[in-house]
């Protein structure tokens, strides 16, 4: 496979990981960057002895644990205090898309409330519900046996889900919503949109949901 074909594969997935892991998103950038420098790097010297995807979200697994041992993690209690603040104010600019700037604020507090988790739990619950590997692969990238992987997701989305089921009206249209973006969120009926998506699936995945909402963000895609 040649690099353009990986950046082509598996670049939108690696910049997904690296945005939710990091919340500044030059330093998501950034991080994005190097896992695709190291990947140039090493390619012409992988042998193949494990699976493809396997060795790529091993290198960016490496890089978002370094680049996040600085991120800050929120405690549900804070993030409740943060929702409730005043509401945000959409931009005075002439050009601007309103409906993609709801989208993105609402991606950017999504990635927010991902920081109650602590930093391996986070990767491990954004490569099975975001990337969709399967458990024995994401236990290999971070060298874990399959049940602990399975236990750590499990509660990564047992927290988020109760967490969201009161706070976000993207997750739970019925919940009560102390939102900063409720009025805009409702102004464009962004629940709708997902609501859509989420007849489509069997189960509900908010995160798998807001990343088709979004236009494609390959970070890899300019350093070919």
């Amino acid at each position: 496979m040649s690099l353009n074909d990986l950046a082509q594969t598996y670049g939108k997935l690696v910049s997904s990981v690296c945005r939710r892991m990091i919340q500044d998103q030059e330093l998501a950038k950034d991080a994005a960057q190097e896992v695709w420098v190291q990947i140039v790097k090493s390619y012409p010297t992988f042998k193949g002895e494990s699976k493809l995807s396997t060795w790529i979200y091993s290198i960016t697994c490496r890089v978002c644990v370094s680049y996040a041992r600085n991120e800050k993690h929120y405690s549900t209690r804070f993030l409740k205090t943060y929702f409730s603040g005043e509401e945000l104010q959409i931009p005075v600019v002439d050009d601007l898309d309103k409906k993609l700037w709801i989208k993105e604020m609402c991606d950017k507090c999504l990635t927010g409330v991902l920081h109650c988790l602590d930093t391996e739990p986070r990767l491990a619950f954004l490569f099975r519900d975001v990337v969709q590997l399967p458990y024995e692969e994401i236990a290999s990238i971070l060298g874990k046996d399959g049940t602990t992987v399975r236990k750590m997701v499990s509660r990564c989305r047992k927290k988020l889900r109760n967490f969201l089921s009161d706070q976000c009206i993207l997750f739970n249209p019925q919940g009560v919503c102390y939102c900063r973006m409720e009025k805009h969120v409702c102004e464009v009926n962004l629940h709708r949109e997902y609501q859509k998506l989420r007849e489509l699936v069997s189960r509900v995945n908010i995160y798998h949901e807001s990343e088709q909402l979004l236009p494609t963000k390959n970070y890899w895609i300019n350093y070919l």
